[in-house]
């Protein structure tokens, strides 16, 4: 199969919601993939979407407007319209690949205090058996 990506692919596993129907439905997935011109959601159930829906994303307090590419079940692919995390605006590429690069070093920055949290911990229990 050729791929037909214009962008490169970012694995993720992202709590995502839709919201359709004038935000009257719902329903909860996960953004297994995200580029910077679409993502694919994965759903427990197969769910069926307007051609034009809401995919919000808490980890990154963004609501993007999303249109339907493909759907095969439980996966569904979107294609991104316009981002609204304080006020509309449009979602550039450039725009995408630093909040996907800042999320990363958000991610990497607070498993770094966890581990040191961990490390110290681990210190105490190690001194207290001694």
């Amino acid at each position: 199969m050729d791929e037909r990506r214009h962008t490169p692919r970012h694995r993720t596993f992202l709590q995502g919601r839709v919201f359709y129907n004038n935000r009257r439905q719902s329903a909860d997935c996960i953004i297994r993939e995200l580029t910077d011109d679409g993502a694919r959601l994965s759903f427990t159930d197969p769910v069926a979407l307007p051609h034009a829906f809401e995919l919000h994303i808490p980890n990154r307090d963004q609501t993007l407007r999303v249109e339907t590419a493909w759907n095969h079940g439980t996966d569904v692919g979107v294609s991104f319209g316009k981002v609204e995390p304080h006020g509309a605006a449009t979602l550039a590429p450039a725009a995408h690949a630093a909040l996907h690069e800042q999320t990363l070093l958000e991610r990497i920055e607070k498993l770094e205090k966890e581990l040191g949290a961990l490390r110290r911990r681990i210190s105490e229990i190690e001194l207290k058996s001694s």
